[in-house]
């Protein structure tokens, strides 16, 4: 689960490497509705993932930028859908870093039943010379 390192960052020899996702670039996080606990998924609507472990979770923290946040809710929950900014701020309670909201890909989605609903993160693991420039 997660996306390996791509040709440009691995070729330059800056790939990050984890203790608790090796060498991969970035991950699919789901935050199930029922228990908001955070889990590894393939991608974007899968869920059913496993919860990460506390080295996953310090990882995150640490590494962790997070680029794109979605939610889908049910056509028979859509007035309770969260507004565009409680969306947005979900990294922050789970303390991943995110740049400007301006600059993060926020989407809501209303989902049939039976599939999927939550929040999802897209959260890219930061190289160790990119958080040097910080």
């Amino acid at each position: 689960m997660g996306r390996p390192e791509t040709e440009g960052v691995a070729a330059s020899g800056s790939a990050q490497r984890t203790e608790g996702f090796g060498d991969v670039a970035e991950v699919w996080l789901h935050i199930p509705p029922n228990t908001q606990a955070l889990m590894l998924v393939d991608g974007l609507g899968v869920a059913g993932g496993k919860e990460l472990n506390t080295v996953q979770r310090a990882d995150i923290e640490r590494l962790g930028w997070c680029e794109e946040v979605a939610y889908h809710a049910g056509y028979d929950q859509y007035w309770k859908m969260p507004t565009f900014g409680a969306i947005l701020s979900m990294p922050k309670h789970y303390r991943i870093p995110m740049p400007q909201a301006n600059h993060v890909k926020v989407q809501s989605k209303l989902v049939k039943q039976g599939e999927s609903r939550g929040f999802w993160m897209r959260v890219r693991l930061r190289s160790s010379e990119e958080l040097a420039q910080e």
